[in-house]
């Protein structure tokens, strides 16, 4: 299932979307443990706040490199057990969707709104 970060188009994306990706990690084989997530999310959040002082081209080169180097540091914690391929799949199709400022703000928030489920889905 792919993620569409468009959420003017997909108006389910922070509510639906969001909480069957949280149950999808959850369910998964291997465990991507919340704190895990979390330290990805607070990733996230802090390139977000720089790209919030940038303007758009500033953005394209001083952060937006860093954004798709998640896709590599997701990759090494699959590599050491503690991420699942369902948060890979996650990480690595929202992150390829990321092109801009607004981009950026919107993976931030899908992502938060996935972390706010995950506790529900565990259960």
């Amino acid at each position: 299932m792919n993620i569409n970060l468009n959420f003017r188009q997909n108006t389910e994306l922070f509510s639906k979307v969001a909480n069957e990706w949280a149950a999808k990690i959850a369910s998964a084989k291997t465990e991507t443990k919340t704190a895990q997530m979390r330290n990805f999310y607070d990733y996230v959040l802090k390139l977000q706040e720089k790209a919030s002082l940038k303007n758009e081209s500033d953005f394209k080169a001083e952060i937006l490199p860093f954004v798709k180097m998640l896709n590599s540091k997701v990759a090494y914690a699959s590599t050491r057990g503690v991420a699942s391929k369902e948060f890979v799949d996650m990480i690595n199709d929202c992150v390829s969707q990321v092109n801009s400022k607004e981009d950026l703000d919107t993976f931030k928030l899908f992502f938060e709104a996935v972390l706010g489920f995950s506790k529900f889905s565990k259960k």
